[in-house]
């Protein structure tokens, strides 16, 4: 017996829950009308059972209904993440569009101080290897853009376009070993070549021993080379090597151009004799002294103004009388 009811207990609790509840349901039908002392055993029976049976649906209940709110607490926070995830991508967008706006506006106010055609191109490639000093641009024949042509930024001189296809042009950048410049001392207007390096540092060689340049000093293009207009900013000496024999000293320069932040250049157009001639013209304009007023030998008097009365000539002192 014991053996069967191990092995059926299921179906036992089974049955024995469903003849409770009928004993239930009886006693329910048969109401107040008659006394069923059957009917009172199965409901005092029951009362424990039934307790726990709405303990635990009320458990159960209560249960679900966090599960619920959970499952709506998640979608709500799903919800927000990817919305908060969309604004973040909404003020990154923002941001990069308004640091351009800023760079290119920078562009433009150097332009403005340039009398050039120029080219403005965005940097898509550089030199990954570091054995050249390279960019590439997005502008080629196409536009305008050819080789030999100077690239500049707001900071100062870039390069030089060393080779161009129909929509892309390859930079050669001053920190280039192969570059070179033809550059002054701005303060003493000493002159040299500004070189670049395998390392990518900038160097300007043949200064004359004799010519002032120290440290600090600004280094500008001087015109001469037919590449750059005169005047653009090339770097800061940051030390010079005097030897005690040779003609030439050789200062380190240091480019007001970061190359590795570069991302929109202007390309020049225009030859540089034809930026010098304008930058000159401009020069003289801004120094020509405008001419003064010069004074009238009789002028004319104006209306209310009181004439002085011509003096009589006096008769010389101790002249005879007659």
């Amino acid at each position: 017996m014991l053996e069967f009811l191990r092995r059926n207990q299921v179906l036992v609790s089974s049955g024995l829950f469903l003849a409770l509840s009928l004993g239930l349901l009886a006693v329910n039908r048969s109401g107040a009308r008659r006394f069923d002392p059957l009917g009172a055993i199965f409901l005092e029976a029951m009362r424990p059972l039934q307790s726990v049976t709405n303990g635990a649906a009320g458990a159960v209940g209560a249960l679900w209904g966090r599960y619920l709110g959970l499952v709506g607490v998640q979608a709500e926070n799903r919800r927000l993440r990817e919305r908060l995830r969309a604004l973040e991508a909404e003020h990154h967008r923002d941001l990069e569009i308004e640091l351009e706006n800023r760079r290119l506006q920078r562009l433009l106010d150097f332009h403005g101080d340039v009398p050039s055609q120029v080219v403005t191109a965005r940097v898509i490639g550089k030199d990954a290897s570091g054995l050249l000093h390279t960019l590439t641009l997005d502008r080629g024949e196409r536009d305008g853009v050819r080789g030999g042509l100077a690239v500049v930024s707001a900071d100062g001189v870039v390069g030089r376009i060393a080779q161009a296809s129909p929509h892309a042009s390859r930079v050669l950048l001053i920190s280039d070993h192969n570059s070179g410049v033809d550059a002054l001392v701005q303060r003493t207007r000493a002159r040299g070549i500004v070189e670049g390096a395998l390392s990518g540092t900038c160097s300007m060689k043949y200064i004359k021993r004799g010519d002032e340049i120290d440290a600090n000093d600004v280094v500008v293009t001087s015109g001469l080379d037919g590449i750059f207009p005169k005047g653009l900013r090339i770097g800061r000496v940051s030390g010079v090597t005097r030897k005690h024999v040779g003609l030439y000293q050789v200062a380190e320069v240091v480019p007001s151009v970061d190359f590795a932040k570069l991302e929109e250049v202007l390309v020049l157009i225009s030859p540089p004799s034809e930026v010098n001639d304008a930058i000159d013209a401009a020069a003289r304009a801004r120094i020509t002294p405008e001419p003064t007023p010069t004074p009238e030998a009789n002028p004319t008097p104006t209306a209310g103004a009181r004439r002085r009365p011509t003096p009589r000539p006096t008769a010389p002192t101790g002249a005879a009388r007659r």
